[in-house]
């Protein structure tokens, strides 16, 4: 029942009760007008909600924050067409519930809208959103009212649910050389342009010959045009992709965890994007309590990343810091990574003893990072 409707059903009793102690022409007319007037909107709110479509869509999937502070606006686009050619919708009404399926922060809102007749309306809805994360956006319920706002109709209810990634700004990460690549044994295809290697496969360099040099490694033709022994400098076989653990332990008050969250994702993804650009592959790793698996997903190129990040909403913060490194050690009997970089936003113990790695681990704690951002 609307506002509409209780006033108009007040006022149709007061009409009646002037009618039964004033019988006269005048008190008639006003009963008749009281009930022939809703009686002409009911008929044409018919005809307007036979004339008339609705359909939900997320033009863009994902939100990206200007700050790590303030909220994102995720919008979803209700279209409105209104077939009818004179009868124009003024007032309508769509109940929208939004969830962000990783943080838990979740609301509901009412959008107004109103369609010009034969016209179709493209009508935003606008979400803010403080924490990252993947946000579920469902229009629960569409009504158009009457001209006097006392009946309503709903011309669509339970429409597919929007899921919208809201991502934190790319910040600048200032990784060393030997933060993001890792040597191996292995054979491989890539290969380091800042450090040589014993790899003769390919050519770090080349120099002149110094005492203790194998001979070997001489490069005759060169040599023989240039008329000094040279020698080739082999090159240093990096791993073909780079493991990237990330720790959902976060720990502390409400709005620590938020705030921790929050750089935890925009650590993962400066990162990650840092990485795309040079062109490394990078393997990510986490533990999902809800279905209790180690997770690994490969991201080459950014649209793998928003498929990785879609991945990791579905789980779980926790309060356990040690939940990651019992899982994993439990986890196909605890595969040893040959080296990996490890992202936290949480104190730990010793992490390098836990026995995850064959040869290094790279810490990272990005609260560290934030502060000496700020710092310089």
């Amino acid at each position: 029942m609307t506002t509409g409707t209780i006033i108009y059903l007040i006022f149709l009793m007061l009409s009646a009760l002037i009618a039964i102690f004033f019988t006269t022409y005048s008190t008639v007319a006003l009963i008749g007008m009281m009930i022939f007037v809703p009686a002409i909107m009911f008929v044409m709110l018919i005809f307007q909600r036979l004339r008339v479509s609705v359909s939900v869509d997320a033009k863009n999937p994902l939100a990206e924050k200007d700050d790590i502070d303030k909220p994102a606006r995720a919008a979803i686009t209700m279209s409105v067409e209104n077939a009818n050619k004179i009868l124009p919708i003024t007032k309508g009404i769509a109940k929208v519930k939004y969830e962000n399926t990783f943080s838990g922060e979740k609301g509901k809102m009412k959008v107004r809208f109103s369609v010009d007749a034969n016209k179709k309306r493209d009508r935003r809805i606008l979400v803010p959103m403080n924490d990252c994360g993947n946000l579920a956006i469902t229009v629960e319920k569409v009504r158009i009212y009457d001209y006097l706002s006392i009946f309503a109709w709903t011309i669509g209810r339970d429409f597919e649910t929007q899921n919208i990634l809201v991502l934190p700004p790319v910040r600048e990460m200032y990784l060393s050389r030997d933060k993001w690549y890792n040597e191996t044994t292995e054979d491989s295809d890539r290969f380091s342009i800042y450090k040589k290697g014993d790899d003769p496969s390919e050519i770090f360099d080349i120099r002149e010959f110094n005492d203790g040099d194998k001979i070997q490694r001489i490069h005759w033709k060169l040599s023989s045009k240039v008329g000094s022994l040279m020698v080739k400098e082999g090159s240093l076989p990096l791993t073909k992709n780079i493991n990237i653990i990330i720790d959902l332990c976060v720990q502390g008050n409400e709005k620590n965890v938020k705030r921790n969250t929050n750089l935890l994702v925009q650590g993962i993804y400066s990162i990650s994007m840092y990485m795309i650009e040079k062109k490394i592959p990078q393997n990510f790793i986490w533990y999902d309590k809800k279905n209790d698996i180690i997770q690994e997903k490969m991201v080459e190129q950014e649209e793998e990343l928003i498929w990785m990040f879609q991945e990791l909403f579905k789980s779980k913060i926790t309060d356990q810091e040690d939940e990651f490194l019992n899982a994993y050690i439990a986890w196909e009997g605890g595969r040893l990574l040959e080296s990996a970089m490890y992202l936290t936003v949480c104190d730990h113990g010793n992490i390098e003893s836990a026995g995850i790695v064959k040869d290094r681990l790279e810490i990272m704690d990005l609260r560290q990072v934030e502060r000496q951002d700020e710092e310089q």
